[in-house]
């Protein structure tokens, strides 16, 4: 949205939704791992443990504003934040991944 000659706006809205499982015993891990599937992940001291590898459900907001200023036809200014919600409905292979983060950025640029 351009609100004057030199002031861009602009927004942006982003979601996200995955959903999947996995389930096996340790005699399944046991090949993988044999094979290199799951190496890095699991291992056969865990001793049946683990009985749900992945059970990935999660959904993503991000919420973003900005705008660009233009001070003369080659030199600006621009601002952006975003805001940004993570839900994960189950733990995933690093634990519990629930959170919100907010981030931004302001510059100055030159156009020749």
């Amino acid at each position: 949205m351009q609100a004057t000659e030199k002031l861009l706006l602009n927004a942006g809205f982003t979601f996200s939704h995955a959903e999947d499982s996995m389930d096996w015993d340790f005699d399944e891990r046991q090949s993988l791992i044999m094979g290199g599937g799951a190496y890095n992940y699991d291992s056969w001291d865990q001793n049946n443990e683990i009985d749900n590898y992945s059970d990935l459900t999660y959904e993503q907001y991000q919420f973003t504003v900005g705008g660009t200023y233009n001070f003369t036809e080659t030199f600006y200014t621009t601002v952006s934040g975003t805001y940004d919600k993570f839900n994960s409905k189950e733990e995933y292979v690093y634990g519990d991944e629930d959170g919100e983060a907010y981030y931004g950025y302001a510059g100055i640029g030159w156009n020749f």
